[in-house]
């Protein structure tokens, strides 16, 4: 089963899986200045853990003078240190004349800290970096979805997961926020969390209304993207409401549509299956346009498409109108020519699903009007 593309999406490999690294993807892109992008992402050496989410993964820089179309000038930006599992997860962020750079540190299957540096020269040095939390005594990082939200009102929003501790049999994900009204100097976690059954509410997204409320998106295991809004700042967030929109259980990402009041959502357009090991494929990656706040939604089309997974989303939009989008890409063993056919069979099928690449779509403005 193909899906069509449209062919004015240009698809650009930045950083591709070779005998250095296994896995790269969880970007974060800002442009500065002079038009030149800087991306930020996690990147997986080969180890015992290969790919997977907690095999020894460190954070990365690289620039492009192009657009996206080219990425250089990669360099290590923090490294695993004693007492870590790797360091993920990493968000970029303006704010005035400072470039916000954070990212988690995992020590433990329950206890991580999140770390934030400061830049005044576009990303080319970073300040020493100053704790959001330290040894938070339970899982609490961002997933596959990392950004740091600048409001219109100068406040900083940041979304988080938690859950006691991840990866056994009783984990359950709950989301929640941590705000700063002094340029990410001094953070105040939200109220309350956001809950879902199952494995919880997963890697949230957040974007600005126009109305300056705050509508989030979310992953979970219920087979439609979830919905939370906050109508003060992210200080507190609603129950958690179904989309109407069908996913498994995926990483989704929620932009504002620069210039309207619309907004624009990633996600994965596929039917629950509720034997894949993540409740369906993650395939296509697809984007809906809402123009009612996120009440009601209208599909675009598909970004990619294949037997693979497509998720780990990040979208920024740059000044030419132009969106990039950034996702991991990697086969998925478990389905051919778009049909689920179970479970892989062989150690090397399981192992295909961590030949990890992470990718950039650019995405004319005109797509969306689509």
């Amino acid at each position: 089963m193909q899906t069509a593309i449209d062919p004015t999406i240009e698809h650009i490999v930045v950083r591709g899986a070779d005998r250095e690294r296994v896995r790269s993807d969880t970007a974060s892109v800002v442009e500065r200045d002079d038009g030149t992008l800087l991306v930020a992402y996690h990147s997986y050496s080969h180890g015992p853990e290969g790919g997977g989410d907690f095999g020894a993964a460190k954070i990365y820089l690289a620039e492009s003078v192009d657009g996206g179309r080219h990425w250089t000038n990669e360099r290590m930006m923090a490294d695993i240190v004693p007492g870590d599992l790797n360091v993920m997860s990493p968000y970029l962020c303006r704010v005035e004349d400072e470039l916000l750079l954070g990212y988690v540190r995992n020590h433990s299957a329950g206890d991580t800290s999140m770390y934030l540096h400061r830049s005044r020269d576009g990303g080319k040095s970073f300040g020493d970096p100053a704790p959001i939390w330290e040894h938070a005594g339970e899982y609490r990082l961002q997933g596959g979805a990392s950004s740091l939200v600048l409001l219109s009102s100068g406040r900083l929003v940041l979304p988080i997961q938690s859950c006691d501790e991840v990866w056994v049999p009783d984990e359950n994900e709950s989301i929640g926020t941590f705000f700063s009204d002094d340029a990410g100097q001094t953070w105040t976690p939200s109220a309350k969390k956001i809950c879902l059954p199952m494995r919880g509410a997963m890697e949230p997204s957040i974007a600005e209304r126009a109305d300056g409320s705050l509508l989030m998106s979310i992953r979970n295991q219920l087979g439609a993207v979830f919905l939370s809004e906050s109508a003060d700042g992210g200080a507190s967030w609603s129950r958690a409401r179904t989309s109407g929109l069908r996913s498994p259980e995926s990483c989704t990402c929620l932009r504002r549509l620069p210039g309207t009041d619309d907004l624009i959502l990633f996600w994965n357009d596929s039917e629950y299956i509720h034997d894949h090991h993540h409740l369906g494929i993650r395939s296509p990656l697809s984007a809906a346009r809402s123009s009612d706040g996120g009440q009601s939604w209208r599909k675009i089309g598909d970004i990619d498409a294949g037997d693979c997974m497509l998720t780990n989303l990040g979208c920024t939009f740059l000044s030419s109108g132009t969106a990039i989008v950034t996702y991991l890409k990697t086969p998925d063993p478990e389905i051919e020519d778009g049909v689920y056919r179970g479970s892989p069979s062989t150690r090397e099928e399981r192992d295909a699903q961590f030949e990890m690449e992470l990718r950039a779509a650019l995405i004319p403005r005109a797509w969306f009007e689509g």
